[in-house]
């Protein structure tokens, strides 16, 4: 069971890293049409909970759903599937939400070359996502969509609540959700922005130090994991946790490596939307921790001070990897925040 968990890690871990340090390897021929990576493989029991939508160009998104309630969509970080979000955070959540987490596309290795991900691209996949599962009024319910490709395709009345949403951005996933909320402003009620940044010039990079540790070619699994945890965890809390198999208890389904490929390649050359920031209006709870490495914390001071009215939480003591340190915590400050309480 230890040597399965290992390799789940050490998979992980590698993605999580892999364009600093050349884990990934994308010379894999693709055909001009949708293609299924050979890697990918049946999903293990863990992930038959979920569901699959289908793009209008043909891709399959992994779903799940927790919860009853108003819908709360989770929006994944770099290199994540979601069977590693914390159970503790979506649980928590989902006693008064219904908290919906997806894929990104070519997380489960069906990859279309013509619309490669990307973060715009990303950000009309989670519009597809919430018009199918929440499309509201007289398309959300209705089983045949018809020909009409500017029609979304529909699911079960059960899956379907009233527009606008609120939705939660972790990371990458985070820049995705202010290029969405660029993009549908009035699709938004609540906006939760966690260890992101607003991309472009006006971006805090992280320092060279942690890009060079990143890029380091690394010997073992637990290497790897040991140099997740120093990135991504604080130094006391890997003090008081000696053990780095405790450190990431939530896995399963694996990124397929070409979809963590173009991830990286899209965030990089993202232009941002600082520009745009002040033009959004929904409700917008910015997280942080103040010892963030990856994205470091003044870029939620920048993106808070261009978006009107927004909230600022700087979690101290906490890095990047906060989700996973707190995620009963963090769930308890978005619950609130949802509720309409006041944050300090």
């Amino acid at each position: 069971m230890r040597t399965a968990i290992i390799t789940i890690i050490f998979i992980t871990t590698c993605i999580i890293f892999m364009y600093m340090s050349g884990c990934i390897d994308n010379n894999n021929a693709q055909d001009p049409e949708l293609n299924i990576s050979a890697g990918q493989k049946n999903l293990p029991e863990k992930e038959k909970n979920s569901s699959f939508i289908i793009t209008r160009d043909g891709i399959p998104l992994r779903y799940a759903k927790h919860g009853q309630g108003p819908p709360v969509f989770f929006v994944l970080g770099y290199g994540m599937t979601i069977d590693e979000w914390p159970h503790q955070m979506i649980s928590n959540l989902a006693q008064n939400h219904t908290v919906i987490v997806y894929n990104h596309r070519g997380v489960s290795g069906v990859h279309n070359p013509k619309f490669p991900f990307s973060i715009s691209q990303g950000a009309m996949d989670l519009h597809e996502v919430i018009t199918q599962l929440a499309g509201g009024n007289e398309r959300c319910g209705s089983a045949d969509n018809g020909s009409n490709p500017d029609e979304p395709v529909t699911l079960d009345k059960g899956n379907c609540y009233s527009l606008p949403v609120d939705i939660v951005g972790y990371s990458m996933g985070g820049m995705i959700a202010l290029e969405y909320a660029k993009t549908y402003p009035d699709s938004i009620n609540h906006l939760v922005l966690i260890s992101t940044d607003c991309g472009g010039a006006e971006k805090v990079p992280a320092e060279p130090w942690v890009i060079e540790e990143m890029g380091r070619t690394l010997n073992s699994p637990k290497e790897y994991l040991e140099r997740a945890g120093r990135i991504l965890l604080t130094d006391e809390f890997r003090a008081s946790h000696p053990d780095p198999y405790t450190w990431f208890v939530d896995y399963g389904e694996v990124a397929d490596p070409a979809a963590v490929q173009e991830q990286y390649e899209s965030f990089v050359s993202w232009k941002g939307v600082y520009p745009d920031l002040p033009s959004i209006h929904s409700r917008t709870l910015v997280i942080t921790g103040d010892q963030d490495l990856v994205i470091p914390p003044e870029n939620a001071v920048i993106i808070a001070d261009a978006i009107p009215n927004a909230t600022l939480i700087i979690r101290e003591g906490q890095g990047h990897g906060m989700i996973f340190v707190e995620p009963e915590e963090i769930a308890g400050i978005i619950e609130e925040f949802l509720e309409g309480r006041v944050l300090n």
